[in-house]
C-alpha cells in the first residue's frame, strides 16, 4: 500500500449518528482520499462500532481498531497512533464534522516546514441546531450558521494583542485534541498520551505541555490555524464527566511541579492564564537579575527558627537552608525533586492542611499579580501557621520592570492584609519581613 501523507485518528465510543456525520465529512475532502487515512478508535462501544466504519470503505482507506474495554480516551488514542502509517498525525474528535479544506491545510502547514516538528491548532465552530441539520444533509454551512455566538470557545481569550506573545510562551494551555496535527516523530518521543488520565479534560493540554518542553519552548513550534475549520456537535456531556476535570487536574498538576502549570490555579480565563505564565516565567528571571530571591541576608534568629520548624521556603538557593524535618521547598535554582518543585506558591492543595509551622517567601511573592497574592496568603494559611513575607532592601523601581507586576514596599500590602489576619512587620538589616498569622 502507498504510504498516506496523514493519519486521521478518531476516537469514538458509542456515538455511531455523531461518528458517521463526522466519518461523511472526510468523503468530501479537496485532498484526494489515497493521502491520507482514517483510524476509528472504539473505545469498547457496548455495541461495537465497526459496521459503521466498513459502510465508507469504499471511499476512505479506513480501518476501526477497537478495544473490548472502555479504557479511556488517552489510550483510545495511543491506540490508534499505534497504527497510523503517516509521518504526521491528526487528531479530530468522533463529534467535529471537518471543513472540505481541513486536511489539506494541516498537510500544507507540515509540508512547509521541511521537516522540523510542528503542532497545528486547528479551528472549532460550536454550532448549533440549524448548523447540525445542514450537516447532516451534507450541506454547507452559511456565515450566520458560523458567528460570533457560534465561534471558536477560545476567540475570546486571544482577541487582545498581547494574547499572540503570550501564546508562544504556553500554547499547549490552547492545545485542544478535537482539531490538531503534529509530526509522529514528536508524538513518540514525548511517549503519546498519558493513560493514567483516563476521565475527561486536560489529556490533551498534559501532551502538548510536554510537546513544548521536549522542543525546548520553540516560539514556532505551535501555529494557530483560522483556516483549518471543523464544526463541533452539540451533545450532551453530564455534569459528572466534567467535574472529572478537577481529579485530572490534580494529577497534572503534581506530575508537573512547574510555575507554568501552576498558572492554572490561578483565576483567569485562558487569555489571562496565557498571559500569567509569560509574567511569571519573565519575573523568575527579573527576580534572579535584580539579586532578589536570596536567603542570605535573612537575620541569624529567623534562620535559627527555620531549622526548628516544618518550613515551606521559597526563593532562590533556599534549598540550601538548614530546614526542621519535614520541611519543602520551591527552589528555583535546584534540581526538581520530591521535596524541592519550581512552583510559586498558588499550588498548594498538595500539602495537608496545617502541615508547616511557617511558610516562607523570599521576594518572588513581590512579583505576584494581585490577586495571586491573595491566593497565596489564603491557601498558605491553610498549610501553615504563619506566613513571612520577606522583601530585600533595594529591589527596582516598579516602572523599570513593567509590565511585570512588583511590591516596591510593605505598606500597602500591609494594610491591605492586616483587615483579616493579624499582620506584624519588622526591618532587619537587609530585608524586611511582613508575617501574617
Amino acid at each position: 500500500m502507498v504510504q498516506p501523507r496523514l493519519s486521521v485518528i478518531i476516537p469514538a465510543y458509542d456515538n455511531v449518528a455523531l461518528l458517521d456525520v463526522t466519518l461523511a465529512s472526510l468523503t468530501r475532502q479537496n485532498l484526494p482520499a489515497d493521502e491520507f487515512e482514517v483510524i476509528v478508535c472504539d473505545d469498547g462501544s457496548p455495541t461495537p462500532l465497526t459496521p459503521a466504519v466498513d459502510k465508507y470503505a469504499d471511499r476512505l482507506t479506513i480501518t476501526c481498531v477497537r478495544a473490548e474495554q472502555n479504557r479511556g480516551r488517552s489510550a483510545n488514542r495511543n491506540a490508534g497512533a499505534a497504527q497510523a502509517r503517516a509521518d504526521v498525525l491528526v487528531f479530530l474528535d468522533s463529534d467535529t464534522v471537518a471543513h472540505p479544506d481541513l486536511l489539506g491545510h494541516h498537510l500544507s502547514f507540515h509540508a512547509s516546514r521541511s521537516g522540523r516538528p510542528g503542532v497545528l491548532l486547528g479551528r472549532r465552530f460550536d454550532i448549533d441546531w440549524v448548523g447540525v441539520d445542514a450537516l447532516r444533509r451534507g450541506e454547507p454551512l452559511t456565515e450566520p450558521m458560523l458567528d460570533a455566538y457560534r465561534g471558536d470557545p477560545r476567540d475570546i481569550n486571544c482577541c487582545l494583542p498581547q494574547h499572540l506573545a503570550d501564546f508562544r510562551r504556553a500554547p499547549w494551555l490552547l492545545g485542544f485534541s478535537h482539531n490538531v496535527s503534529l509530526d509522529r516523530a514528536t508524538f513518540t518521543a514525548v511517549g503519546g498520551f498519558d493513560e493514567a488520565i483516563v476521565r475527561w479534560g486536560l489529556e490533551d493540554t498534559e501532551l502538548f505541555y510536554r510537546v513544548f518542553h521536549h522542543h525546548g519552548g520553540a516560539r514556532d513550534l505551535f501555529e494557530l490555524s483560522d483556516d483549518a475549520a471543523a464544526y463541533h456537535l452539540p451533545h450532551y456531556r453530564p455534569t459528572h464527566a466534567l467535574l472529572a476535570t478537577l481529579d485530572n487536574i490534580n494529577y497534572v498538576t503534581r506530575k508537573h511541579r512547574r510555575y507554568d502549570f501552576e498558572a492554572m490555579h490561578s483565576p483567569g480565563t485562558l487569555g489571562e492564564l496565557l498571559g500569567r505564565v509569560r509574567l511569571y516565567g519573565d519575573a523568575i528571571a527579573a527576580c534572579r537579575h535584580n539579586g532578589l530571591g536570596r536567603p542570605a541576608s535573612l537575620p541569624t534568629g529567623i534562620r535559627e527558627e527555620l531549622a526548628a520548624n516544618r518550613t515551606l521556603a521559597i526563593g532562590f538557593g533556599v534549598a540550601d537552608l538548614a530546614l526542621g524535618e519535614g520541611s519543602h521547598t520551591f527552589d528555583h535554582d535546584a534540581p526538581q525533586s520530591d521535596t524541592n518543585w519550581h512552583l510559586l506558591g498558588l499550588m498548594l492543595q498538595h500539602f495537608k492542611t496545617g502541615q508547616f509551622d511557617r511558610i516562607v517567601n523570599v521576594d518572588l511573592w513581590r512579583f505576584l499579580m494581585p490577586e495571586d497574592l491573595n491566593l497565596f496568603v489564603t491557601k498558605g494559611l491553610l498549610k501553615s501557621d504563619q506566613i513571612d513575607l520577606v522583601a530585600t532592601h533595594g529591589g527596582p523601581d516598579p516602572a523599570t520592570v513593567l509590565p511585570l507586576p512588583f511590591v516596591a514596599g510593605l505598606d500597602y500590602v500591609a494594610q491591605m492584609l492586616d483587615a483579616h489576619f493579624k499582620v506584624h512587620t519588622t526591618t532587619y538589616d537587609g530585608v524586611s519581613v511582613l508575617t501574617a498569622r
